[in-house]
């Protein structure tokens, strides 16, 4: 920005040597003797004065691409930690095609364009100024000729540019929408296919990508035509300059310098017009997506807890639920009043019907929701003392859907936990019949699982069981872990989780019945309550809930 304003001052105080130069020349031709001393002080002042200019403008050239840039690297890296800070209620709303466009297209219209849309900003509305001045204290009446029809215009182009913001909003908006539907697409093509959906899929995309061509379409016309009508009005002040500047000059009111300044100013007074015409349209996608970025960084964050002091308890595994009241949505309760009781060592099976709140006691113990009512401990010591981080260290936990992150074998298995040496993670895929296919990998454990890598569900469920064991904290979830692996290797899977339990207390989240049958303790929720309560034999033999649910999975079976 400093550049560009000295580059301004410096194309401001040119026209005057120029003036004065043109006087010089015109006097000499009038007395038949040139004097070429002035004249070539006047031009090596001119010369310096623009090699200033070059210089300056260099120096910009540099500066603002690297203030571009590092607009987009802080503000990824905003975004990205922002993201950590938002609640999962309200990113369980969130479209991952809208945050991602928000991530890429919405951050590098910034990145290219913010920076050099200022610059050009200030350089415009500084020459528009100064050429202005310079104008009004050389000859104030063919500046008022000159100036107006300029402003008037630029008054025009102003409206138009207010009128149109909205289709620039409509533009990133329509992206985000698109980007979330491919998106969609992509990750659901096989359901797509099987149930032959693809016509409707494609109306869908047809809608979005219409509504996407007219906010487009509406932007880039709106941006072309300024700059066409400021061109006219540029041309129009020549146009009133020479002509009125030549009636002057015959009138002796003005010199022939004082028409060649007049000429370069109009150039210097409009140039900048026709820059800010294009950079107004520029920023107006800018604004859009800095409406949308913005939008992202103002939500809702997590409650700061760098107050919490309370440590991780020695966890034996005692870990109690007092009158849990949780919902995601409020006035439609999902857990009502739950109570419980773990013991160290204790194995406990949660099951139910589908929306029965299973997953949910799953996620409230983690504390990725808070509560409404009630209060979990564990070791006596309330969750909700412990910062998130703390209390998830005592977790290792399998979730219901496998997940792989773009990195090696063995680092997908010791995800969050150093210091692991490589017999301990070959021990452990070993035991759960992992192993085989790992080191049928190109680079076995140093395999990079990538796009070109394919992986079965069930073998990503292997990984993400072997990254629970690897990292053996006290407590253990399993939401449905053994749910995408055939018969045979299920077994041998809960023979070794049968070890990794042995000395933690265990939640298992299970739709199978027969995965359960060695739980200690089996707790059939029903519309967010304990229904029934009891071993595996002892819920079969009364002949409650649960038999209607193992005689449901069973039926027909000898």
């Amino acid at each position: 920005m400093v550049f560009s304003l000295l580059s301004s001052a410096v194309l401001l105080i040119a026209p005057q040597y120029l003036a004065r130069m043109t006087d010089e020349i015109s006097s000499g031709i009038g007395s038949g003797s040139m004097d070429f001393a002035p004249i070539a002080a006047a031009g090596i002042t001119l010369v310096i004065l623009y090699l200033m200019n070059m210089v300056f403008r260099t120096l910009e050239s540099y500066v603002v691409p690297c203030a571009s840039e590092r607009n987009g690297n802080v503000m990824r890296k905003d975004l990205s930690a922002k993201l950590f800070r938002i609640p999962l209620r309200i990113l369980d709303r969130m479209s991952a095609g809208d945050v991602m466009s928000r991530f890429t297209n919405d951050t590098d219209t910034i990145r290219t364009q913010s920076a050099e849309c200022i610059c050009d900003l200030v350089t415009a509305l500084t020459m528009m100024a100064g050429s202005a001045a310079m104008m009004m204290m050389t000859n104030a009446t063919l500046a008022a000729a000159s100036v107006i029809p300029v402003l008037i215009g630029f008054g025009i182009m102003l409206a138009i540019i207010k009128g149109s913001q909205k289709y620039f909003v409509a533009q990133s908006r329509n992206l985000g929408r698109m980007n979330a539907l491919v998106e969609e697409m992509y990750y659901g093509m096989d359901i797509v296919s099987t149930y032959n959906d693809g016509d409707r899929a494609m109306e869908r995309f047809a809608e979005i990508n219409d509504s996407l061509y007219k906010s487009a379409f509406t932007t880039r016309f709106v941006s072309s035509l300024m700059p066409r009508m400021m061109d006219f009005l540029s041309n129009l002040g020549y146009v009133v300059v020479c002509v009125f500047g030549s009636a002057m000059i015959l009138e002796g009111e003005i010199g022939f310098g004082i028409l060649v300044a007049f000429i370069v100013y109009v150039k210097q007074f409009t140039d900048p017009i026709l820059r800010l015409s294009d950079t107004l349209a520029s920023m107006q996608s800018v604004a859009a997506s800095a409406e949308r970025i913005f939008e992202l960084l103002g939500t809702e964050e997590l409650e700061d807890e760098s107050h919490k002091t309370a440590g991780a308890p020695d966890v034996e595994g005692n870990v109690a639920f007092e009158h849990v009241c949780f919902s995601y949505e409020k006035g439609i309760p999902v857990i009502q009043d739950l109570n419980l009781e773990v013991r160290p060592g204790q194995k406990v099976a949660i099951v139910g019907p589908t929306g029965a709140g299973k997953s949910t006691i799953a996620n409230i113990l983690m504390r990725f929701y808070e509560l409404d009512s009630g209060r979990i401990t564990i070791e006596g010591v309330d969750i909700a003392d412990m910062s998130r981080e703390t209390l998830r260290s005592l977790f290792c936990m399998v979730p219901q859907e496998s997940w792989t992150f773009g990195a090696s074998v063995r680092e997908n298995i010791t995800l969050g936990k150093e210091g692991i040496s490589d017999s301990r993670i070959e021990e452990v895929c070993s035991a759960i019949g992992a192993g085989q296919f790992i080191e049928a990998l190109e680079n076995g454990y140093d395999t990079v699982l990538n796009e070109s890598v394919q992986l079965s569900i069930g073998q990503k469920q292997l990984l993400m069981i072997a990254r629970a064991m690897v990292r053996d904290a006290p407590l253990l979830i399993l939401d449905e872990a053994t749910s995408s692996v055939d018969t045979n290797l299920e077994k041998k899977v809960e023979a070794a989780m049968d070890r990794l339990v042995e000395d933690k207390a265990s939640f298992i989240i299970a739709h199978r019945l027969s995965t359960i049958k060695n739980a200690d303790v089996i707790l059939v929720v029903k519309d967010g309550r304990i229904e029934e309560k009891g071993t595996f034999g002892e819920l079969l033999a009364a002949g409650g809930f649960f038999r209607t649910l193992y005689d449901s999975q069973f039926e027909g079976c000898d």
